[in-house]
């Protein structure tokens, strides 16, 4: 019995270990947000890229159909009902070269100065959150 009740409570305490693992210092989430945009622009640069390479983007919208299913009774049954169900319908679409190639020339002029204020953030990181000694 002992042993099926620690095999039960290793089951349970490593996941739950394993994400107070997984959790950042103080330190480290002020220095991530700090280079959040910074990241965010380099992201919306990459993305471009691969849609000018690509030479179409990709929209996806969300219709509703009507299908005939089963439906839960109050007494635990089941009854032959219509119920509406909502997929999603990706298409390609043409993208305007101008507007993209604009987008990414201005985000190459913004990102050294979201470079800059991402380091001067993580210096004030580091500044507000010491680094502790072992």
């Amino acid at each position: 019995m002992a042993r099926r009740y620690s095999r039960v409570m290793l089951r349970v305490a490593l996941p739950c270990l394993a994400l107070l693992a997984a959790c950042a210092t103080p330190q480290e989430r002020c220095i991530n947000d700090a280079a959040a945009p910074y990241r965010a622009a380099l992201k919306e640069r990459a993305e471009i890229a691969e849609t000018l390479a690509r030479g179409f983007d990709y929209v996806t919208e969300f219709r509703t159909r009507r299908v005939f299913t089963r439906c839960h009774r109050a007494d635990g049954g089941f009854v032959p009902c219509w119920d509406r169900e909502t997929y999603p319908v990706t298409r390609r679409v043409p993208i305007d070269r101008a507007v993209l190639t604009a987008r990414d020339a201005q985000l190459a002029r913004d990102l050294p100065a979201l470079e800059k204020a991402a380091q001067r953030g993580a210096d004030a990181c580091l500044a507000a959150f010491p680094p502790e000694d072992p």
